[in-house]
């Protein structure tokens, strides 16, 4: 079974079950901060997805990093990834939690990538003009790629607006490369 696939088993579950529980928001936020702790924190990632990894040495990790801080639920659901050896797909497991969350809240999470960080009223700014446009409640998040130059790229599901100066590059490049093959020439 793919990634993708067990990814949504497992969020679905625990998204009905939080739900059940009647902790949903509470646990919505237990996998924002395990989502962040994982992406600010490479070694991190690299350590729970590891297959080298004994699954004891991944739940302790988890034990010492959240216990306390998140709910029990939450914590035993990072431990039952853990030991049904579903680790490389801890992260993808997280991130479609959060995305199921927001489709049961109605909100729209959009991700605006930048060379550079972007400050709060901007990021307000580009929130409410997005919410305007969807007619639904946006959660954005940041993205920093020093590699697009200088613009930004917005992604709101399946569509990407991309007005980076590295984009506007390429599509200068490929004009120069088809007009040099010109035959009219």
């Amino acid at each position: 079974m793919n990634g993708t696939k067990v990814a949504y088993r497992y969020a679905k579950s625990l998204l009905d079950v939080a739900q059940e529980q009647k902790i949903l928001d509470k646990v919505y936020n237990d996998m924002v901060l395990v989502r962040k702790t994982i992406v600010d924190n490479p070694d991190l990632a690299e350590y729970v997805s590891s297959p080298v990894v004994k699954t004891a040495n991944k739940i302790e990790i988890a034990e010492k990093l959240f216990g306390g801080k998140i709910e029990t639920l939450s914590l035993n659901f990072l431990n039952l990834i853990a030991n049904n050896g579903r680790e490389e797909v801890y992260l993808k497991i997280v991130k479609r939690f959060i995305h199921l969350y927001d489709e049961v809240k109605g909100v729209e999470m959009a991700t605006v990538i930048s060379a550079i960080k972007l400050d709060k009223k901007l990021l307000s700014r580009i929130q409410k003009h997005v919410s305007l446009l969807t007619g639904k409640d946006i959660d954005i998040v940041e993205e920093i790629n020093e590699d697009i130059i200088g613009g930004y790229i917005l992604k709101i599901g399946d569509y990407q607006y991309d007005a980076s100066i590295l984009n506007n590059v390429q599509k200068l490049q490929r004009e120069f490369k088809e007009n040099l093959y010109d035959p009219k020439l």
